[in-house]
Protein backbone atom coordinates (compact mmCIF):
# COMPACT_ATOMS: atom_id res chain seq x y z
CA UNK A 1 0.00 0.00 0.00
CA UNK A 2 1.47 3.53 -0.85
CA UNK A 3 -0.05 6.68 0.69
CA UNK A 4 1.22 10.02 0.22
CA UNK A 5 1.43 11.92 3.47
CA UNK A 6 2.10 15.79 3.87
CA UNK A 7 5.22 16.99 5.70
CA UNK A 8 6.59 20.08 6.84
CA UNK A 9 6.82 23.09 4.07
CA UNK A 10 4.45 21.67 2.17
CA UNK A 11 6.29 18.52 0.43
CA UNK A 12 4.73 15.43 0.23
CA UNK A 13 6.43 11.80 1.29
CA UNK A 14 5.35 8.11 -0.19
CA UNK A 15 5.26 5.85 2.36
CA UNK A 16 4.80 1.78 1.47
CA UNK A 17 3.35 -0.77 3.75
CA UNK A 18 3.63 -4.34 2.92
CA UNK A 19 5.04 -7.76 4.24
CA UNK A 20 8.65 -8.26 4.21
CA UNK A 21 9.48 -11.21 2.15
CA UNK A 22 13.51 -11.05 2.58
CA UNK A 23 16.07 -9.15 3.99
CA UNK A 24 20.04 -8.90 3.66
CA UNK A 25 21.56 -7.23 7.30
CA UNK A 26 24.65 -5.58 7.39
CA UNK A 27 25.07 -4.24 4.08
CA UNK A 28 27.61 -0.80 3.28
CA UNK A 29 27.20 1.61 0.33
CA UNK A 30 28.17 4.90 -0.56
CA UNK A 31 25.44 6.88 -0.94
CA UNK A 32 26.00 10.77 -1.55
CA UNK A 33 30.21 10.65 -1.21
CA UNK A 34 29.58 9.01 2.16
CA UNK A 35 29.68 5.27 3.30
CA UNK A 36 26.38 4.40 4.90
CA UNK A 37 24.98 1.21 6.60
CA UNK A 38 22.07 -0.10 4.83
CA UNK A 39 19.36 -3.36 4.98
CA UNK A 40 18.41 -4.69 1.18
CA UNK A 41 14.74 -5.43 1.49
CA UNK A 42 11.60 -6.78 -0.45
CA UNK A 43 8.04 -6.15 0.94
CA UNK A 44 4.96 -7.18 -0.83
CA UNK A 45 2.29 -4.41 -1.31
CA UNK A 46 -0.59 -4.71 1.42
CA UNK A 47 -3.07 -3.89 -0.87
CA UNK A 48 -1.58 -6.73 -4.11
CA UNK A 49 0.41 -8.85 -2.35
CA UNK A 50 1.53 -9.63 -6.23
CA UNK A 51 3.51 -6.55 -6.55
CA UNK A 52 6.75 -6.54 -4.79
CA UNK A 53 9.25 -3.44 -4.13
CA UNK A 54 12.96 -3.54 -3.89
CA UNK A 55 14.23 -1.34 -1.14
CA UNK A 56 17.39 0.10 0.58
CA UNK A 57 16.94 0.71 4.06
CA UNK A 58 19.27 3.26 4.77
CA UNK A 59 21.03 3.99 7.94
CA UNK A 60 20.06 0.75 9.37
CA UNK A 61 22.27 -2.57 10.13
CA UNK A 62 19.41 -4.78 10.94
CA UNK A 63 15.70 -4.47 10.81
CA UNK A 64 14.19 -6.42 14.18
CA UNK A 65 11.32 -7.34 11.78
CA UNK A 66 11.11 -10.87 11.18
CA UNK A 67 10.24 -12.01 7.76
CA UNK A 68 6.19 -12.16 7.05
CA UNK A 69 5.55 -8.79 9.33
CA UNK A 70 4.45 -5.59 8.19
CA UNK A 71 6.74 -3.26 7.81
CA UNK A 72 6.61 0.51 6.84
CA UNK A 73 8.94 2.59 5.19
CA UNK A 74 9.50 5.98 3.46
CA UNK A 75 10.57 6.11 0.23
CA UNK A 76 13.54 8.81 -0.33
CA UNK A 77 13.82 8.46 -3.92
CA UNK A 78 13.01 5.78 -6.70
CA UNK A 79 16.17 4.62 -8.82
CA UNK A 80 15.52 3.20 -12.47
CA UNK A 81 17.69 0.47 -14.13
CA UNK A 82 17.28 1.85 -17.64
CA UNK A 83 18.34 -1.41 -18.88
CA UNK A 84 16.05 -4.09 -17.12
CA UNK A 85 13.32 -1.33 -16.47
CA UNK A 86 13.42 -2.52 -12.71
CA UNK A 87 12.87 0.55 -9.94
CA UNK A 88 14.31 0.24 -6.68
CA UNK A 89 13.62 2.49 -3.69
CA UNK A 90 16.10 4.17 -0.69
CA UNK A 91 13.90 4.42 2.14
CA UNK A 92 13.88 5.09 5.98
CA UNK A 93 12.38 2.93 8.53
CA UNK A 94 9.07 4.31 10.29
CA UNK A 95 9.31 2.93 13.50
Amino acid sequence: MSERIPREGGQWTVKRTGRLLAKESGLRASIGGEERPYVRCVIADLNDPTRHFECRVLDENDLPVAIGELITLEVIRAITDRRSGQVRFDCRWVR
